[in-house]
């Protein structure tokens, strides 16, 4: 009885042994033309056909570029107050498109860390054409 058990699991492991072997060779031959290891001739691979004319070259204007409207869920400025006219200094700044931390701080005499410190909570990557921000009093 043990030399039957014995059998039949050293024929079952046989028999899984062949079959995996089987499996990672590929089992058949795919290419019977035998042409495996040839290479393909360049001039029957399709290629990009070249412009006959190129095309246009396009200019960005660095000042026309509108930024983009806020994502939801973005922390923006809160209208505290009204802001002076769009681009005017005041102790509210309204924000006009391009304008940055650094460049608002420019125009009103004051610093781009004194910027961040009168306006806590707002992201200064992130602030937008009409939004109203605080400006400290001008720098000595």
């Amino acid at each position: 009885m043990r030399r039957r058990t014995l059998f039949f699991f050293s024929f079952g492991l046989l028999t899984a042994g062949l079959l995996t072997l089987l499996a990672a060779c590929g089992g058949g031959d795919d290419n019977p033309e035998g042409t495996i290891g040839q290479l393909t001739n360049p001039q029957d691979v399709p290629t990009a056909t070249p412009w006959v004319e190129p095309p246009p070259i396009v200019e960005v204007d660095p000042n026309a570029i509108v930024p983009l409207p806020a994502e939801a869920g973005a922390a923006t400025p809160a209208p505290s107050g009204e802001g002076g006219a769009p681009g005017a200094c005041g102790p509210k700044y309204t924000v006009v498109a391009g304008d940055t931390f650094s460049s608002i701080a420019t125009k009103c005499g004051t610093t781009t860390q004194g910027m961040r410190d009168a306006n806590p909570g707002v992201d200064p990557l992130t602030i937008h054409p009409g939004d109203i921000v605080n400006v400290p009093a001008a720098a000595p």
